[in-house]
Formats: structure tokens, sequence, C-alpha cells
């Protein structure tokens, strides 16, 4: 959560918050372990794999997270919120599998939920499934584990258990899906450093680091420089019906914020990410001819000081809040480009010898604060500088005030109290009011340490967000671990807000500087310390055991909860028309054209934005076919097509837009909405888009 602000009414008299979130119910719940034996159920039948791509975009309503209190509750989306499932089976008795979703960040009690449900069917055990996520700042959040980010990472506050449950469900059935499909399977790793796609947004931080030399602060390219290149990836084939093994999936990595879009947006999106997806899935299946779709799940690495490298705005009071399609789209396909490139590069790489291996362990980290020589603090602290927010995106008003805008004198202590476990810290709040106003057991306390070897690929799934340095640190600790035991791998990664989160993670030489990076590192100066000696510890174990799985029997939580999603309404109107397509033309360089369209249709809760709703059409010699631009579907599940839920309607209905943006010169198309409840196909009038110099709709007769 990038640019998580904890809320300015949490400043507020302890006792007038008692009575604001006193009415807010709670909720147990439970969720049961997996028993141990189903691991048996395992195929060790030669090497296989599957993939498949599940919709979790939910209905209008819920609040986006990564903005916190400025961000908008979803009234539609552009570009799907997706999970991503990749199932890989070595046949030798392991087997895992990796989740990739569009969502801000994982969430504990989802990957608890999500591994109950699949384990008899599948196998798998709870340490086998990462969650991982491409932390979207316009995706629906509240679903964590902990009071703390269900109240403070969006506009809404408690746990929504209905999103939760469709969530679960949806993922579930996706790793189910993905391993009924599995076929036999070959892969390949790979590893290639980009440049250009990212920046170091706390360049003033990452130069503190005792083992950063060669970086200064007055070469205007540094923030360039010091950044995590790596595009990491596992590529998977599959074997087809004529015997021929053909790309079935990628599961990648890169460093880099989904920032691209910024607080106004205010329909769900993956982001940058959305772009170098859809590329490389389109790309590949156009290209192999597959008889299945290609799934691209791109997941963020350590991206806690990487921003997007766009046009910067600087560090101003006002923040920059312009939403840029364009920017983030350019940017998305370069990234895309380069994963294409190196997807193909590893086309000669395939091996069909595929080893697996997996280990977890839970830990309360509160109850376990130490490990070797390195101690966290016992109880999170929010620092004053997240209240201002990160560099670029700034909280408005808040951020002139010295002590809440990170890096600066008064932002940090100098002289008292400053070599505790929270260091130079200033707590949000003061010291002794913030536990009153946040009791210290609403914060997350329960870590999933995790380790996932795919042949001589190491993936550590974390759930905080990690900076370039301190994931360096881990990586290099668990690389140093195994090499010790004789098992080098060749590549080890660490994979950011997964399953759960935590805020940040800071270098101990970084939290001194207080940015708001620091100041989101909740447990402290040594957190960065401390997970990499969990994470060599568990690396040492499984060289000495070859497996570790220790984990609760049981997952319990009491949580607060609300309502974010629509109610159930009967539908008993027809749908229709409200308009006949209109031109929208863009009003500035960094805006779109578009083609919009409004009708009537069932109410929030059927409209079901996770199935195919809306797509264009054109005509071909007489006839109407799917619109395909450059391998681009013109559909929803592409993105060029955004949907919109505007109002409700007499006889529980609602009023819906469509938008087309980017349309094409030189056809005749019209809108096809898909049926909806017993509701029929809805087709527009048919009309063709004029370029020129006055570009617009023309209806055609």
């Amino acid at each position: 959560m990038s640019l998580t602000r904890v809320r300015w009414a949490r400043l507020l008299p302890a006792a007038f918050l008692s009575a604001l979130t006193a009415c807010a119910a709670t909720q147990e719940i439970v969720v049961q372990q997996p028993d141990a034996r189903i691991h048996t159920a395992v195929s060790q039948q030669g090497p296989t794999a599957g993939a498949v791509s599940v919709d979790i975009t939910p209905p209008p309503g819920m609040p986006m997270g990564g903005y916190s209190v400025m961000a908008n509750r979803g009234e539609g989306f552009r570009t799907r919120i997706k999970a991503r499932v990749v199932y890989l089976n070595d046949g030798k008795g392991q087997a895992l599998a990796v989740v990739q979703t569009d969502l801000t960040a994982a969430s504990l009690l989802l990957q608890h939920e999500v591994a109950s449900r699949v384990a008899e069917k599948t196998g798998l055990g709870a340490g086998d499934i990462a969650i991982t996520a491409s932390h979207s700042h316009s995706a629906p959040v509240n679903f964590f584990d902990n009071d703390f980010y269900n109240k403070h990472m969006s506009s809404g506050q408690w746990l929504e258990p209905e999103f939760l449950e469709f969530t679960a469900s949806r993922i579930s059935e996706g790793i189910i899906q993905a391993y009924e499909a599995r076929r036999p399977a070959k892969i390949a790793t790979g590893k290639k450093d980009i440049y250009g796609y990212n920046r170091n947004r706390a360049l003033d931080s990452y130069v503190l680091n005792d083992d950063v030399s060669g970086v200064s602060l007055d070469d205007p390219q540094a923030k360039f420089k010091a950044v995590n290149p790596a595009l990491y990836m596992v590529r998977v084939d599959v074997k087809d019906d004529d015997g021929r093994y053909k790309p079935l999936a990628a599961f990648s990595s890169f460093s880099v914020h989904a920032t691209a879009l910024t607080v106004p947006v205010e329909v769900y999106n993956a982001d940058l990410f959305a772009y170098a997806q859809k590329d490389l899935e389109w790309k590949i299946r156009e290209e192999y001819q597959t008889s299945w779709p290609v799934v691209h799940a791109l997941s963020t690495g350590t991206q806690g000081d990487m921003a997007p490298a766009l046009e910067e705005h600087g560090d101003n009071w006002f923040g920059h809040f312009e939403v840029n399609w364009k920017a983030a789209k350019k940017l998305g396909q370069g990234i895309g480009g380069e994963a294409i490139g190196l997807f193909e590069s590893l086309g000669s790489e395939l091996t069909a010898d595929i080893t697996l291996k997996t280990a977890a362990r839970e830990l309360n980290i509160r109850d376990h604060n130490k490990v070797e020589d390195v101690e966290i603090c016992h109880d999170a602290a929010v620092g004053n500088t997240v209240a201002a927010g990160a560099y670029e995106r700034r909280t408005p008003w808040l951020t002139a005030i010295p002590f809440f805008h990170g890096g600066n004198l008064m932002s940090r202590r100098w002289w008292f109290f400053k070599d505790g476990c929270q260091g130079n810290k200033r707590h949000l709040g003061f010291s002794f009011l913030q536990p009153i106003l946040e009791p210290k057991d609403s914060f997350p306390n329960t870590v999933m340490f995790q380790l996932l070897r795919i042949n001589d690929m190491v993936v550590l799934p974390v759930p905080f967000e990690s900076t370039t340095e301190s994931g360096h640190r881990m990586a290099e600790r668990v690389q140093s671990e195994l090499q010790a035991g004789g098992d080098a791998p060749r590549y080890v990664w660490v994979a950011s807000n997964a399953n759960g989160y935590f805020g940040y993670t800071t270098t101990p030489e970084e939290y001194r500087r207080q940015n708001y990076e620091g100041g989101h590192t909740l447990y402290g100066q040594y957190s960065t310390p401390y997970l990499t000696a969990q994470l060599g510890l568990l690396a040492r174990d499984l060289v000495k055991d070859g497996n570790v799985e220790e984990l609760k029997g049981e997952w319990r939580y009491n949580l607060k909860v609300n309502d974010f999603l629509p109610d159930a309404v009967s539908s008993t109107g027809k749908r229709s028309w409200l308009e006949q397509p209109q031109a929208v033309l863009a009003d500035g360089a960094n805006e779109e054209n578009y083609v919009a369209v409004r009708w009537a249709d069932v109410a929030p809760d059927a409209i079901q934005f996770h199935n195919p709703l809306v797509r264009v059409e054109h005509k071909v010699d007489g006839q109407w076919q799917r619109l395909v631009v450059n391998g681009e579907p013109v559909d929803d599940d592409g993105y060029d097509i955004e949907v919109r839920y505007l109002d409700d309607e007499d006889q529980g209905m609602a009023d819906y837009e469509t938008r087309w943006y980017n349309p094409v010169a030189g056809g005749e198309y019209r809108f096809v909405i898909e049926p909806r409840q017993q509701q029929p196909q809805l087709i527009s009038p048919v009309f063709t888009w004029n370029e020129g110099e006055q570009p617009g709709v023309a209806l055609v007769e």
C-alpha cells in the first residue's frame, strides 16, 4: 500500500473515536488447517502443469486500496481484476501453486481460506500455495486478517465478508481448474535486467546503505540506476493433443509500484501490470496457436522504493493526481515487450526434468520477536511520515507540515528516545496516545515465512513492501544458506505483498532517514535483519530436513466487519438503451477519445462484473464479427473498454455506461451487451468513428 495514510480523523479524542467505531460488528472466522495426509494425493507419474486465469472483479461499491481515505469506491472497471494460477507438479511427489492477483496486496486470511478449500482435491498443503499481488492501487481491498489495514488501507472501514468469500471461492476454483487441466509439462527459468521502467523514489534513503557506493544525489540519472532491474520468469509449456509442447504460462516478477494511475481514478483496474500481462497472453497464444488461453502471472518484486519511470512531478505539497491512462499503457506495454522477449528466449532451455521444493513456517512475530542476534519491536508503531504519504503522491496539506513530511529534521527524533527498536521514528499521534487510538492487537502479527524452489529458482514470498536493498539482503542470505548445504540456486528473489500485508520493510540505514517507507516499517528499524534471519533459518532447515511445514493447526480471527457490496434486488424491468452512441473527445494531450453509450440493466448485485459483459463488433463483408485491433480484442477483458454503474432505477433496474477508448476509424461498429438474468442480449445502434479535424460519431441508418 505504497500511499497508505493513517486517517487524520484518528488524531481526534479517543472517546469520540470509540463512539464512532463501537457500533462495528465483530465476526469470528475459523479456518481449519488441512490434514497433512493430503500430500499423499500428489501425483508421482511424471511432471505436469496447469494454468488458468479467473476473474475476481467485484460488483460496484468496494473501496479501492492503496490511496487510503483519498481513494474512491469502485464504480466499475477498466482492465479487470484477475487471479492467475500456475500449478506445477514435479512428478516426484511435490506440487505447488503460485497465484498472482491484481490486488493491492494478498491476505493471510485469504491464503488460509484458499488452502483449506483446495487441499482435499489437489493434495496441496498450505505451505505449497503462495498468493502474490501486483500491488494495484485501484483494486478492491478490505479482506485482510487484521483490523488495522481493514481500517486504513481504503476509504472504507473493516472487513467485507462477502468480498472475502467471493475472492476465496474464485481463487480456489481456479486452483482446482488448473489442477484438473494439468498436462505433461516442461519448464525453463530465466532473468533479464531491464532499465527505463522504474526509478528509485527514495534515493536519499538508498544512498545511506553501507553496501551502496557510486550513487550521487547530484546525478539526475541516479534514480534510474539505483533500481532493481530484474525481470524474473518461469516459462511453462505443456503437451498438446498432437503431442507437441506449446506455451501455457509464465510466472514472472518485476519490481515497480503499480501507481501509474493516481487517486482520482474511479474504476477498478490492474494499472500498468494489465498491459504487460495481456500483451504476452495475446501475443504468445496467437504466435503458437495454442488450444488454451495463455496465462501471464506477473507480480511485483522488491518495489518498496520503486516508482514507475513516468514523468516526474516533484515532491510538491499539493500531490499529483492526474489520471494518465496513456502513460500507464505505454509503460506497461514496454514491460510486456521485454517479458515477451524473455519468454521467447527461454524456449531453447525447456526441460521436463523438474524439481520442486517448498518450506513454510508460520510465526506470530510479536511472540517470537527474537531470532539469532536480532530483536524487533514487540509492538507495531506508525510513524508521522505515513500521514503525508510517499514522494510524489503526497497527502495534500498534511505534507506541508514538517513533522509529517518525510526525510526532514523535524520528522524524526534526534536526541531522546531514539535508541530503542523503533529507533528515531516519531510516532503518529505521539507514542503515549497511539496505542489508545490504535490498539496493538489490531496490527498484523502473523507471518508465513515461505520458500518455493522451482528448479534453479527460489521465490521468497513476504507480506511486506520490501525496498530494493532489503530484498537483496534477504535473497543473499537464502542463497548463502542453500549454497552452504550444497544446493545453490541460480536465482533467488523476493515477491512483496504476498500471503498478507505488513506495510514496509527497509534496511536499518534507510530507516534512520524516516522517509515514508521507514515510517511505515511497523516493527522497527531491525525488521529487515529479522526477516533475513528467519528466511535464512528456513532455508537452512529445508536443506537439513528436506521438508518444512510448521503451520498452525487452526486459524482463528476476530475482525470488525462492514458491508460495501450492493444488496440483492429483484430486477423486474427490461433492458433498454438510454441513449445512442456518443463521442467524447480528449481534453488534453494525456486523455483519450472515446465512444460512450448508456443502458438500463439488472441491479448492481446481479450485473456480474466478473463475467463477460461488453464487446464491440464490426461489419466485415456484410457479417458482424468481434473486433480485434492489432491482436487485441476490443471487449471488456481487454484494456480499452470501460464499464460504469451510474445510478439505480425503478423496478430494481440500474443505469450503466460503457466506453470504448481509442476508437478506430474506417468501419461500422456496434456495442453488444451480453445476457444477464434471463435478460436477452442487447445490441446498440450502428455507428462509425470519424477522424480528422472534427472527429466524432456518426450513426448509420
